[in-house]
């Protein structure tokens, strides 16, 4: 009986073990794909090239990818019937081709990829490309107004005579300028087809989007493009982290709070943050997720003299340890700024250590006994000194992961003005050369603190009649009677 519950036991454990197991070893498929153009001639062949990949632990079987749009794509092997295997971070590339399709009303094909197994993030396993067809040459007439009333309309008052309208882009990758006539219409005459990106040199204050672009076909194209008005001096901006410091893992909670002062409503406004970073990706948190302030949208609204706050989390990744620091930084705008109202916020991931090393040069020669300072770019406080050695020399060994400012003491000035150093943990940075210029006095920080301290006040006594020997021996005498006095009370 005991061997029977024994073996019952483990095949319970091992049939409650399998799903945990099986949950393990999910695949996440995911897909990349790009066209080699965003715009053919009639007769030209597309070329596509995918990535097909699985970011999951578990090795994904049957991989296929399945299409379905206008553009008839060959070459993709086992990945259009019986299916490739994909191990676990396995990627694999392939380039198909298609004739050009189009109607007139573009090209556009939609992919996706799926396996055997089911898939831990299905939302990773499809992608939508498009192009068109286009000429030669074209013509443009192309209205770009002050859309005040932001009907969509062009009315009479809000088109611009003479403002310069910039297109560029199309099958050359050339820029055209014009200024628009009478009418408010910049005419372009026999300009390679393609798709353009447009400029104007509109009033203060009015925007086209950016991200706006124009396709021009056979014949005549006629294109309108509204403005719209944005006083960004009215939108503010705040940003904060819940706590000074963090460690890798920890729940970072971020508070936004942007504020409207002028008299029209906001719309449309979206964060874009993590752009500034020193090395892009690494040591900055990201404005995706962030719902309406979500960089691809939808937008949010913040209307005449209010304030609106936001809540978003994230997480400290091990790479904010190796800088030493986490930074959120965001520029808030509605379309057609390409820089709005900005904030930012820093935190410390403290830990790591990293060292740094030189050589000091003057006019090509090593220049020894020169005190070299880290100064901290957050407080400015000297974080490390040291001094060259004979050979011009100097290093900086376990320093906290940060950014630091380097500074020469004594009549010496670098090149650029303020040096930026980015010590990361577990790394060496060396500077084979380091030039010294000729400059103003450099002092030392620490030495101008402790001048510039108050001297404390001298000590002097009253005339009572009593020297320095006699109030020291009464002192003494006070002490004494003070603790006979706590014995008698204790008796």
């Amino acid at each position: 009986m005991r061997r029977l519950a024994a073996l019952v036991c483990a095949l319970l454990v091992m049939g409650l073990a399998a799903p945990v197991a099986a949950a393990e070893e999910m695949v996440d498929l995911g897909l990349i794909a790009t066209l080699d153009k965003n715009a053919y001639l009639p007769g030209d062949v597309v070329t596509m090239r995918v990535l097909v990949m699985n970011n999951g632990p578990g090795t994904a079987t049957g991989v296929v990818v399945h299409t379905s749009g206008d553009l008839a794509f060959t070459g993709w092997g086992k990945l259009a019937d019986t299916g490739i295997t994909l191990a676990p971070g396995e990627q694999v590339p392939i380039t198909v081709t298609a004739p050009a399709n189009d109607d007139g009303t573009g090209m556009t094909e939609r992919l996706e990829v799926v396996s055997a197994e089911p898939d831990a993030d299905p939302t990773s396993n499809q992608v939508t490309v498009n192009a068109f067809v286009t000429v030669q040459e074209a013509d443009l007439a192309l209205t770009v107004y002050t859309d005040a009333d932001r009907d969509g309309v062009v009315d009479p008052r809000e088109t611009k005579v003479g403002v310069l309208v910039t297109v560029g882009g199309g099958l050359t990758g050339r820029s055209y300028s014009v200024r628009a006539g009478q009418d408010g219409v910049a005419r372009f005459t026999g300009i390679p087809g393609g798709e353009y990106s447009v400029k104007a040199g509109l009033p203060a204050d009015w925007y086209l989007d950016p991200v706006t672009r124009i396709r021009l076909r056979a014949g005549q194209n006629e294109i309108a493009l509204g403005a719209r008005y944005v006083d960004a001096s009215k939108l503010h901006a705040t940003v904060a982290l819940d706590r000074p410091s963090y460690a890798v893992g920890d729940t970072v909670r971020e508070r936004v709070t942007l504020t409207n002062t002028g008299s029209t409503d906001l719309t449309d406004i979206t964060a874009r943050c993590g752009s500034y970073s020193i090395e892009p990706g690494n040591n900055e948190l990201y404005s995706m997720g962030w719902g309406d302030l979500d960089s691809a949208g939808p937008g949010a609204v913040v209307r005449a003299g209010e304030t609106r706050t936001w809540e978003f989390t994230d997480v400290v990744r091990p790479r904010m340890w190796d800088y030493g620091f986490v930074l959120l930084r965001c520029d808030f705008i509605v379309p057609g700024m390409v820089e709005g109202a900005f904030a930012s916020a820093r935190a410390s991931v403290p830990g790591g250590r990293g060292t740094m090393g030189g050589g000091a040069v003057a006019s090509g020669r090593p220049v020894a006994d020169i005190q070299m300072l880290l100064i901290d770019k957050v407080n400015g406080a000297v974080a490390a000194r040291t001094v060259t050695d004979g050979r011009g020399r100097f290093e900086f060994p376990e320093v906290p992961a940060d950014l630091y400012e380097l500074r020469p003491l004594g009549p010496w000035r670098l090149p650029d003005s303020n040096p930026t150093v980015q010590i990361l943990a577990g790394e060496h940075v060396d500077y084979e050369r380091v030039e010294l210029l000729p400059g103003p006095l450099q002092r030392d920080p620490e030495e101008e603190v402790v001048a510039a301290a108050p001297s404390p006040p001298p000590i002097t006594l009253a005339n009572t009649g009593f020297g320095v020997a006699d109030l020291t021996a009464l002192g003494v005498l006070l002490v004494v009677a003070g603790a006979l006095m706590r014995r008698g009370k204790r008796a």
